[in-house]
């Protein structure tokens, strides 16, 4: 695959490599929680110097903390992603949303959105309320999830090409969509039927519907999930109740939102 290009400047000239490094000691502790900086610079093949300097300068602004001889990630990550989170009053309005479909269900629901080709999770409601998503893995493969494919379905080719040559088509499960003809079928099942699903594809035993919300001017907000354990979700709810209450709800916060004039 050739190097991304803005103009006639390869993207890659244009990589700082300490910052890349940098974020390969965040991903690092992501993946392996607490590790000494030896540990570190063996996983990422740096000086044990190199390793120091990196991890001294996120520990001083607040992105890493020391204890004993490891290093973890720290708390400003989460104030981070709660800006993130809350940066929108369209997606504070989602989450209201989340809790009404969980409860016209008596399920999980979600509310997620793309960037850089990747599904991030802002809010999940299994009750009352709406809370910052508590998944393990936040940061998702688009053609694994109901609300990824429920976008790619709607993306122009073009931006389906880019995000599968950027990302690939992994298996996150055995039952992960790993070829292109098999994802072309899918996103053309899903234009047909106003719905996707993720049965098992992401999570293992976990079976999901999501639809996706729009602007008045056609731009995609992001996309609604509802789901439960496979034990219990027949077909009739996945290719039912569930895209039926979907089908149902979203459209009132699409409603909501031009009335509130957040869009």
């Amino acid at each position: 695959m050739s190097p991304m290009k803005h103009g006639d400047v390869s993207e890659d000239s244009q990589l700082l490599r300490t910052t890349e490094r940098s974020l390969g000691v965040i991903e690092a502790l992501r993946s392996g929680g607490e590790m000494t900086p030896d540990e570190l610079a063996s996983a990422l093949d740096l000086s044990r110097s190199a390793t120091y300097k990196h991890l001294h300068t996120l520990r001083k602004h607040g992105y890493v903390v020391v204890e004993g001889a490891e290093y973890r990630l720290g708390g400003r990550f989460y104030d981070i992603g709660m800006y993130v989170r809350n940066r929108e009053k369209a997606y504070e309005l989602a989450g209201k949303y989340v809790v009404e479909i969980a409860d016209q269900a008596n399920e999980e629901s979600d509310f997620g959105i793309e960037e850089n080709g990747r599904i991030v999770t802002l809010f999940d409601s299994v009750g009352p309320s709406a809370q910052p998503s508590s998944r393990i893995e936040n940061y998702e493969f688009m053609h694994t999830t109901a609300i990824g494919k429920a976008m790619l379905a709607r993306f122009p080719s073009s931006r389906v090409d880019d995000i599968v040559d950027r990302w690939g088509l992994p298996a996150v499960t055995d039952r992960s969509i790993t070829s292109r003809d098999a994802l072309e079928a899918e996103l053309a099942a899903i234009r047909e039927r106003g719905y996707a699903t993720n049965d098992e594809e992401s999570i293992p035993g976990k079976r999901v519907a999501g639809v996706i919300a729009e602007e008045p001017s056609g731009n995609v907000i992001g996309g609604f999930t509802l789901s439960g354990p496979a034990y219990r979700i027949e077909d009739t709810d996945l290719h039912g109740e569930f895209p039926d209450i979907l089908n149902r709800v979203v459209p009132e916060f699409e409603t909501d939102l031009t009335s509130q004039d957040l869009v």
